[in-house]
């Protein structure tokens, strides 16, 4: 054996690191090499900002108007939802400190509140946050304390940004109203239903649906947003609540049609009847709103509230007060897709479930009624408009016209008869 083979014999082999490690501490590694790169690259960009203001370094300067090096000082910077401890290049001129401009947008505010929300409304809890971010060994800014207040922050500017919405680019051919209680705390929900079929949320009230006060208050705020009716009447679906359809009758006024949601009518026609009952009730419910024609449909309703005076007169008096809502979708002439689609809460009962998935894990709502109320409406609002990129045309979409033609058809008769 000559030297150069004995050398290379005895010298070691290369260790392979990832052949030591576990699928989860290799993923751990992995994660770590990005966020310090990441951090560093922050640095770097700090580093051509001070560039920028003073020159190369150790270049005669030949612009009297550069600033100067003047060492560097520790500083934080968001990253994935953590203010992480640094250090940042400093520069002065002749009036004092000069502000790095790239800094300013590595601790924008708005950005860790943005991503805090975004944690919270998956269902994180303020407590856990910390332990679900990145994990740096210098971090600051993710106590309990500090996520709370960045979701305040956001949550606010959510509600306000709901409840300020410019709805003037809309055309709008319904709106559904509905509300959620929470902690005994009830939110009003409105949403708007455009000429093309899209669900808008339009904003949100603190108080319940039998306040027509506060009902009309939310549609008066809509109304000053720019809501315009692509169509000389609107249809609105409600559940039954005298207070919605007084209000939406105060603001629209004869341009407002009502078609009351059937299942809501069926809940409420079940406590009137014995339980053997109450599926008989169902299929001739269904087989009703099933009917094409809107003569059918009158016939079927008649024949309906004639059986429920068999069972329970305040029963038939019950859907006697609904009179003709139940048959809104029939008269407007709609196909069976879009009619089943509008005959029910359904769209803005899906959202207001949303709504509830997202606030479910909350378990301490302020004690303070003030503040509960608020806390509450800020929940609310973050949910909607988390969800609202998600948020789909209703079934039947492809019918608008048929809808559109409908809502003018019903106007038209109308004047002709008067």
């Amino acid at each position: 054996m000559n030297g150069k083979n004995f050398n290379q014999s005895r010298q070691p082999k290369a260790v392979n690191i990832a052949s030591l490690l576990n699928a989860g501490q290799l993923q751990v590694m992995l994660l770590e090499r990005c966020k310090t790169a990441a951090l560093e690259f922050g640095i770097e960009l700090l580093e051509q900002d001070v560039e920028a203001l003073c020159g190369q370094r150790y270049e005669r300067k030949q612009n009297d108007g550069l600033c100067h090096r003047a060492g560097s000082d520790e500083t934080s910077i968001i990253l994935d939802g953590v203010k992480v401890k640094t250090r940042r290049p400093r520069v002065r001129n002749e009036e004092g400190e000069v502000e790095l401009p790239t800094l300013a947008k590595l601790q924008d505010q708005d950005l860790f509140d943005d991503q805090i929300k975004h944690r919270l409304l998956r269902g994180i809890s303020t407590r856990n946050y910390s332990e679900v971010v990145a994990a740096w060994s210098k971090k600051t800014g993710v106590s309990k304390s500090s996520v709370s207040r960045a979701f305040v922050r956001v949550s606010q500017k959510s509600l306000e940004e709901l409840n300020h919405l410019d709805l003037s680019k809309f055309r709008f051919v319904g709106m559904m109203i509905d509300g959620v209680d929470f902690a005994g705390t009830a939110v009003i929900v409105a949403m708007g239903v455009t000429d093309d079929l899209q669900k808008i949320p339009l904003g949100i009230r603190e108080g319940d649906t039998e306040n027509s006060v506060v009902v009309k208050d939310l549609l008066a705020s809509i109304m000053e947003r720019g809501f315009t009716l692509r169509c000389a009447r609107l249809i609105a679906v409600l559940d039954g609540a005298k207070a919605l359809r007084k209000a939406v009758a105060d603001v629209f006024g004869e341009r407002a049609i009502f078609q009351r949601c059937w299942l809501h009518k069926l809940r409420n026609l079940k406590k009137y009847m014995p339980e053997k009952f109450h599926g008989d009730l169902y299929w001739r419910m269904k087989k009703l709103m099933g009917l094409t024609t809107h003569a059918e449909a009158k016939l079927e309703l008649l024949r309906l509230t004639e059986w429920l005076d068999t069972i329970s007169l305040s029963a038939g008096n019950s859907l006697r007060e609904c009179g003709q809502d139940l048959l809104t979708v029939h008269e407007l002439g709609l196909p069976k897709l879009l009619r089943d689609s509008l005959a029910t809460t359904n769209a803005i009962e899906s959202l207001i479930g949303v709504v509830r998935d997202k606030t479910g894990r909350v378990k301490n709502w302020k004690c303070k009624t003030k503040l509960k109320v608020t806390q509450i409406a800020r929940w609310v609002a973050s949910s909607i408009l988390a969800h609202r990129s998600k948020m789909r045309r209703l079934r039947g979409y492809k019918h608008a016209t048929a809808l559109i033609v409908g809502l003018d058809v019903v106007v038209a008769t109308e004047r002709k008869s008067a």
